[in-house]
């Protein structure tokens, strides 16, 4: 069994391997994950913009080697003295599939459809908020205005965003969500897409990049992890990724026949999340006594048998790209979780009633097992009782969005590598979309004024500052409770034979890059 370390930023691809690649049979990934829908204006979860990102580019790219943040649809851009304006020059003779001009007004016609239809369960408050309006100036140039300087505009601009990917007005609907209806730029044609079954790709011809190693590619969806390792072990997938227990890991770590690699560490976060409107969780005071009651070590032991790593806070501890991470949230004190109950009218013999929600099959198959071990963790102050409740992730997140839950759990990949990400999301980006509703809590205007702060001041260290200022407020409001870092989901098993198939800290995997034998 060959255990491969990976490192941070790398996706190795050998050069001698020629552009395009012809194999007589696809390339076949399998995953457990699920496309929620494909809308550029309304999903918001990691494999549908792994799908997007796939079949179509944006202004602005993060390098699949380096991570350097470099010109994709846009091959330069000029930012006024002011910050207010970016002149972006689009790269001449980019065409979408269906053979529309990847022009200046296909840019600003995506962008503004975007916004405009701003789905409920999307993420285009990434962007919606810094954009005033935009502006095409010819055939190759548009300008895009903001509300108010941006730091971290050209990261809002990259491909990592679904928001910020460029679609076609010819094939595009105007005024619905895509669903899966659009033609892209590349590197991919999105060739057919079936419900929890699998994703086709093909190769497009006339893509301006480098031409994918593959042509034709699959990726399957299976039921749980133990179906995914099965599919690898009986070779019915070429590689698989996301999710894996730890015991297929460690079942696949001793087969002879199957790659494991590992690509630590990762920027992934796990977290319960509360709807702060939502009563009994509205009082502040219940949070906080979950922050200290909930136990992270028993999570980690019992669940994952040691393969995550407990978090302490939002911010991923990888600096750089993320800047001002500290730990703040309290390690587990019944005692003092007890003695916040109290003091919010609690008892042994009038307890606390709470909901706790989670998805069975998005993040693998060990959340009903976190759920009973939070459940438990919360139940051993004698003050709480936890009534597990159950939703299939497109309920899970329509539910979400619409406020029905009080208590739940989600996890976070990064959209764009800057610590903003991982705290203005449910505090003052999305908050409805993502369940928090903490726009209607009483220091809603005080995170957002320094979220402003931070995102529109270029020195760093002012930055960080601020960051942790918002990291500890989060401790006294508790829209969160961060649990766990993602370290299992850095694992990416092969067949002998596979190339290219690895991870960096986007914590996706590029399938242009991979081919086989």
């Amino acid at each position: 069994m060959k255990k491969v370390l990976g490192i941070l930023l790398v996706i190795g691809v050998l050069a001698v391997v020629p552009l395009l690649v012809s194999a007589a049979e696809p390339l076949i990934m399998g995953t457990t994950d699920r496309v929620t829908e494909l809308s550029f204006a309304n999903s918001y979860d990691h494999f549908s913009w792994h799908v997007l990102r796939a079949t179509t580019d944006a202004l602005m790219k993060l390098d699949d080697e380096t991570l350097e943040l470099k010109g994709a649809i846009a091959e330069s851009w000029d930012i006024s003295a002011d910050g207010m304006v970016y002149t972006f020059h689009i790269r001449p003779g980019i065409t979408f599939w269906d053979g529309a001009a990847c022009d200046a007004a296909a840019v600003k016609w995506s962008l503004d459809r975007t916004i405009r239809l701003d789905g409920p369960e999307g993420g285009v408050g990434l962007i919606k908020g810094v954009i005033d309006h935009i502006e095409v100036v010819d055939d190759l140039t548009v300008k895009i205005f903001l509300t108010q300087a941006d730091a971290i505009f050209l990261l809002r601009m990259s491909q990592e965003l679904a928001p910020a990917l460029i679609y076609s007005p010819k094939t595009t609907p105007a005024d619905d969500f895509a669903k899966g209806v659009y033609a892209g730029t590349g590197p991919y044609k999105l060739v057919e897409y079936v419900p929890d079954q699998y994703v086709k790709y093909e190769a497009y011809d006339g893509y301006y990049g480098k031409a994918p190693k593959t042509k034709d590619v699959i990726e399957k969806m299976y039921s749980d992890a133990a179906a995914l390792r099965a599919a690898i072990e009986a070779g019915d997938v070429d590689f698989i990724f996301r999710t894996l227990s730890p015991q297929d890991i460690k079942s696949l770590e001793d087969d002879p026949n199957v790659i494991v690699s590992f690509y630590p560490p990762s920027p992934g976060v796990r977290y319960l999340l509360f709807n702060v409107t939502q009563p009994p969780v509205d009082n502040p005071v219940v949070r906080q006594a979950i922050s200290y009651a909930v136990d992270r070590a028993a999570i980690v032991e019992q669940v994952f048998s040691g393969t995550v790593d407990p978090i302490y806070t939002m911010v991923p501890m990888v600096d750089p790209p993320f800047l001002g991470a500290i730990d703040v949230f309290p390690h587990r004190n019944l005692d003092v979780a007890r003695a916040l109950l109290k003091s919010a009218g609690y008892s042994e013999t009038n307890k606390l009633e709470l909901n706790l929600w989670y998805t069975p099959k998005h993040y693998g198959t060990t959340e009903g097992d976190v759920a009973t071990v939070v459940a438990s963790s919360l139940e051993e102050t004698g003050m709480i009782d936890i009534s597990i409740q159950m939703l299939e992730w497109g309920a899970y997140t329509e539910r979400m969005s619409s406020g029905g839950f009080d208590m739940f759990f989600l996890g976070w990949h990064p959209d764009y590598l800057e610590s903003s990400n991982f705290l203005a999301p449910w505090t003052t980006e999305s908050p409805e979309g993502l369940g928090t509703f903490f726009n209607h809590n009483e220091h809603f205007d005080i995170y957002k004024q320094l979220m402003d702060i931070a995102t529109t001041t270029a020195d760093t260290t002012v930055r960080s500052n601020i960051y942790k200022a918002v990291q500890l407020l989060s401790v006294q409001d508790v829209p969160w409770i961060p649990l766990w870092a993602m370290t299992d989901e850095m694992v990416i098993a092969t067949l002998p034979g596979v190339h290219g198939a690895t991870l960096n800290i986007t914590m996706d995997v590029c399938i242009w890059n991979v081919y086989k034998d």
